[in-house]
């Protein structure tokens, strides 16, 4: 799920009209904002771009497709004549649902890890854990 923040944060980042920065918090930085650190060239940020635009994709698909097995579960168990398995039935199609979007969004984030020469991958692990820790001091 880390991984899927992540990816949402770098979404962000295209300007996308539905994203803003929740008042009162600090803008989180994404990989590209450290694209020139990195030295992430255009071609590497464009495909990067491209894996986002797909995993957005999919995670709203998904999550459609989530709220709707919801709300057949909640219609399904208000009813007294369903039985165990049936629900049993409907909550293993939400988390076989939700399996898959979480399998998505490991694999896009080996794709973009993917994207990166060992080098860059070697210092945005660097800078990854130096903001952490700046951030487990600052709390």
């Amino acid at each position: 799920m880390r991984k899927l923040l992540l990816c949402f944060g770098l979404l962000g980042i295209f300007g996308s009209p539905v994203y803003s920065e929740p008042a009162g918090r600090p803008k989180i930085k994404t990989l590209f904002d450290y694209k020139q650190e990195l030295g992430l060239s255009d071609e590497q940020i464009a495909n990067m771009k491209t894996f986002l635009t797909e995993l957005n994709g999919s995670v709203k698909a998904s999550r459609a497709q989530i709220s709707k097995l919801e709300t057949e579960y909640r219609a399904l168990i208000s009813s007294d004549s369903t039985t165990t398995g049936q629900a049993r039935a409907k909550l293993t199609e939400i988390a076989d649902a939700t399996v898959v979007m979480r399998l998505k969004d490991l694999e896009i984030s080996r794709k973009i890890t993917n994207a990166m020469t060992p080098e860059q991958r070697g210092k945005w692990k660097s800078i990854q854990v130096q903001v952490r820790t700046e951030q487990s001091k600052g709390k």
